[in-house]
C-alpha cells in the first residue's frame, strides 16, 4: 500500500477562493459594493461559499447564496451551478491532474499494479476531481475511508505507536524523504577540493543515516540543500561546522567520519563526528594502557551498534575519492631493514610496537534555521510552566465556581418555606441570607480575582453554618422510617417470643438461659425505643436531634446481632435407632420418604422466617 498527497499548494481553499472572486465581482456589479475592501466581509463570503460548494457536491442545479447584513447593513444575494464553478475553477483541476500522472510516474507502477485508489480529504468529493482520478488511474476511487478524519486518525495512531506510555498493535509504517538531500564541503588548506554527494535521493527510505568519510587537517564545514522540484524558494536545510580538528604527529591529515541523518520526522541534520587518530605503542611498557584503550574502543564501538539498532539506523560508508583526501597510507619496511633492525638487536623492539586506533569525539556547531538546544530546552520549560499556570487557574476558576454555586443553593433554599427554612430561627435565618448577600457582592467585587485558598477557605465557612441545618432536615426526614423499621424487627422478635412460651416445636431444642437472653434483649431495646420515640415527638426542628439515625441503626444492629443467632439455631440431629430395631428396606424407605417431607416442611418455614429476618 502507497500512500501520497497532491500538490502542497493545491487544496480546498483554492476553489474557496476561486468562487469568491466570482462573488465579489458579482457584488461589485450589482451592489456597487467591494467586498475585498472589507476583511470581515470578505471571511464570511468564504464561509458561506464552502458551504455552497460542500452542496454541489451532491446537487447540480442552481444554489443560492445569501448573506444578511453583509456590508453597509444591506443584504447580498447570488446563485451559482456545478458547471459553473467547474468552468471558474477548470486550471485548478488542470494542476490535479498534471500531479495525479506526475504521482503515476514517480512510482514506478503501472496500471495493473494498482488494486484501488482510495482518497481522502474534503476537496475529494468534487464529482470533477474523481472524474480526474478516474480518468488517470483506470479505476473508480473508492471512499471507504472517513475523508474528513483520515488524516487525523492516522496521526494519532502514528503518535500511539511512537509513545512509550501508550501500547498499540505492532505496526510497520515505511516512510520516505520526498525530496532529494545533497550535502556539499568546503575546500581544505592541503589542496583538497571542495566536493558534493547526494546523499539521500527522492523516495529514500526514513529514517535512515550514512557515515561520510574525510580526510582532513583542520575544521570544516559541512552543508545541506534540498535539490530538485522543491516548492519552497529557500532550498537551504543548514550548515554544520566540525571542529577541534588537528594534524597527526607528521602533520598529515587524519580520518574523519562524520555521520548524516534523516530521522523519522524527516529532518536532517549532522549527528555525530569523529577523529580517528593512529599512534603506536610498545606492548612492554604500554601494554596495560593500551588493552584499556581497546577495552574502551569496543565498549565504544558496541554502544554505538546498540544506538543504531533502537533508531532502526543503517549506515552505510560513503566515500568519494575524488573530492575527499588521499586515503590513509600505511607505513612499509623494506625487507633490508628488517634484517639490519634483526642483527642490530632493534628487531625484538619494532615488533613490540603496536598501532591503536583511538576515537575521539568531535563538536559540531549548528546553523540552522531551527531553534537551538538551549533555545528548545528554554521553551521546554516555559511549557511546562503555563501547563502549570493553566491548571493553577482551572482549579481556581472551579473553587470559585464551587463557592458561588454554593452561595445560590442555599440561599434558595433558605428563601423557601417547604426547604430549610423550617430548621433555622427566623432571626438566624434573616442574618445567614444577609451574610450569603454579602457573599456574593464581595465575589463579584473585591474577590473577583483571588487565588483558589481564598475561594476554599470562604466556602469552608459557609458550610460550616449551612450543613448544619440541611443535616437536621436530612435527620428529621429520615428517622420515622429508620424508627418504623427498628419496630418491625422487634415485632418479628416478639412473636418468636410467643410461640416459645406456648411451646412451639420449631423451638423446642433452645436452652432457657437462650430464651431469657433473647426476651431480655426485646425488653431492653423496645424500652429505648419507645424513649427515643418520645423525644424525637417533642424535639424542635431549628435544634439538634436528640438522638440521631445513625444511633438508631446502631441500637437496631446490636439487638439483631444478639437474637438472630439464637432464633436461627439449627435443631441437634436425631441418634441412630439400634440394629434390633431397624425396619426392613421397604419400611426403611417408606419413613426415609416421610421424614424428608417432613424435614422440608419445617426447612420451608424456617426458610420464610429468616426472610422476614433478613428483609427487617
Amino acid at each position: 500500500m502507497i500512500a501520497t498527497a497532491s500538490d502542497p499548494n493545491l487544496g480546498g481553499r483554492d476553489v474557496d477562493l476561486a468562487l469568491a472572486e466570482h462573488f465579489c465581482k458579482e457584488f461589485q456589479s450589482k451592489y456597487k459594493m467591494d467586498a475585498r475592501s472589507n476583511p470581515r466581509a470578505f471571511l464570511r463570503l468564504l464561509t458561506e461559499v464552502e458551504k455552497v460548494k460542500k452542496q454541489m457536491s451532491a446537487n447540480s442545479t442552481t444554489l443560492p447564496l445569501n448573506i444578511e447584513c453583509f456590508m453597509n447593513d444591506k443584504d447580498v444575494r447570488g446563485d451559482i451551478k456545478r458547471t459553473e464553478m467547474e468552468q471558474l475553477c477548470g486550471h485548478l483541476f488542470q494542476r490535479v491532474e498534471t500531479t495525479l500522472k506526475q504521482c503515476l510516474d514517480s512510482s514506478g507502477l503501472t496500471l495493473e499494479d494498482i488494486h484501488s485508489v482510495e482518497i481522502v480529504g474534503g476537496s475529494s468529493r468534487i464529482p470533477a476531481i474523481k472524474q480526474l482520478i478516474e480518468k488517470v488511474f483506470k479505476k473508480i476511487p473508492s471512499t471507504t475511508l472517513n475523508q474528513d478524519e483520515a488524516v487525523s486518525r492516522g496521526c494519532a495512531l502514528q503518535c500511539a505507536m511512537l509513545s512509550p506510555a501508550v501500547r498499540v498493535k505492532e505496526f510497520a509504517v515505511k516512510d520516505v524523504q520526498n525530496y532529494a538531500v545533497s550535502v556539499s564541503w568546503d575546500a581544505s588548506t592541503d589542496g583538497e577540493a571542495a566536493g558534493e554527494m547526494e546523499v539521500f535521493p527522492v523516495n529514500h527510505a526514513t529514517p535512515y543515516s550514512r557515515m561520510l568519510t574525510f580526510y582532513r587537517q583542520e575544521p570544516f564545514s559541512i552543508k545541506a540543500m534540498y535539490t530538485g522540484n522543491v516548492p519552497y524558494p529557500d532550498k537551504n536545510i543548514g550548515t554544520w561546522i566540525v571542529k577541534d580538528i588537528r594534524p597527526n604527529a607528521e602533520g598529515k591529515p587524519q580520518k574523519v567520519k562524520v555521520k548524516v541523518r534523516i530521522n523519522l520526522h524527516g529532518i536532517m541534520t549532522v549527528s555525530s563526528a569523529s577523529l580517528y587518530e593512529a599512534k603506536e605503542s610498545t606492548e612492554n611498557e604500554n601494554g596495560e594502557e593500551t588493552q584499556q584503550q581497546q577495552q574502551q574502543q569496543q565498549q565504544q564501538q558496541q554502544t554505538n551498534q546498540n544506538s543504531t539498532e533502537q533508531q532502526n539506523d543503517v549506515d552505510a560508508p560513503m566515500t568519494d575519492g575524488t573530492n575527499n583526501a588521499a586515503p590513509e597510507v600505511g607505513s612499509s619496511t623494506s625487507w633490508t631493514k628488517k634484517i639490519s633492525a634483526w642483527f642490530s638487536g632493534e628487531g625484538d623492539k619494532e615488533k613490540k610496537k603496536k598501532q591503536v586506533l583511538k576515537s575521539i569525539e568531535l563538536p559540531i556547531e549548528s546553523l540552522t534555521a531551527g531553534f537551538s538546544q538551549v533555545e528548545i530546552n528554554q521553551y521546554t520549560e516555559q511549557e511546562f510552566k503555563m501547563i502549570a499556570a493553566d491548571r493553577q487557574e482551572k482549579e481556581r476558576a472551579d473553587a470559585r465556581n464551587a463557592f458561588e454555586e454554593y452561595v445560590y443553593e442555599l440561599r434558595g433554599k433558605l428563601s423557601s418555606d417547604d426547604e430549610l427554612a423550617p430548621y433555622i430561627l427566623d432571626s438566624d435565618r434573616s442574618a445567614l441570607i444577609k451574610h450569603l448577600d454579602d457573599m456574593e457582592n464581595w465575589l463579584y467585587d473585591e474577590g473577583e480575582e483571588c487565588n483558589r485558598q481564598v475561594y476554599q477557605d470562604k466556602l469552608a465557612e459557609l458550610k460550616s453554618k449551612g450543613e448544619p441545618i440541611q443535616n437536621r432536615k436530612i435527620e428529621f426526614e429520615l428517622r420515622p422510617f429508620v424508627i418504623e423499621d427498628f419496630a418491625k424487627s422487634l415485632q418479628l422478635t416478639m412473636k418468636a417470643l410467643e410461640q416459645m412460651k406456648a411451646n412451639d416445636p420449631k423451638f423446642a431444642h433452645l436452652t432457657d438461659e437462650d430464651v431469657k437472653k433473647v426476651d431480655q434483649a426485646f425488653k431492653q431495646s423496645y424500652q429505648w425505643l419507645e424513649q427515643t420515640r418520645q423525644k424525637s415527638v417533642n424535639a424542635p426542628k431549628h435544634l439538634a436531634p436528640p438522638v440521631t439515625v445513625a444511633q438508631i441503626r446502631q441500637e437496631k444492629n446490636e439487638f439483631e446481632s444478639t437474637v438472630s443467632p439464637i432464633l436461627n439455631k439449627p435443631p441437634p440431629k436425631a441418634p441412630s435407632p439400634p440394629k434390633e430395631q431397624q425396619k426392613s428396606p421397604a419400611e426403611e424407605k417408606t419413613q426415609q420418604a416421610q421424614n424428608a417431607q417432613e424435614q422440608q416442611n419445617q426447612q420451608q418455614n424456617q426458610t420464610q422466617e429468616n426472610m422476614e429476618w433478613s428483609s427487617n
